[in-house]
């Protein structure tokens, strides 16, 4: 556990590194920006909770640009 101050005490979490194409990385800005977040905040409370959820509720066949669809 890590001390960040004498009233918050947060355990150490993994960490991951992704990079995104532009034209993605883009589309999740406009995204995010419609929504008024960050793209890290969408990332980790839409995107990652819904793919582990079973990638959007949809079927496994759709395409990628169809479930970043389902995302807006």
């Amino acid at each position: 556990m890590t001390l960040i101050s004498r009233e918050t005490v947060v355990s150490i979490l993994p960490k991951f590194m992704q990079t995104l194409d532009d034209v993605i990385y883009r589309e999740l800005e406009k995204i995010a920006k419609r929504r008024g977040i960050t793209i890290q905040e969408l990332i980790r409370a839409v995107i990652v909770p819904e793919w582990i959820n079973g990638h959007n509720g949809g079927d496994a066949r759709d395409s990628p640009a169809t479930k970043l669809n389902n995302w807006r």
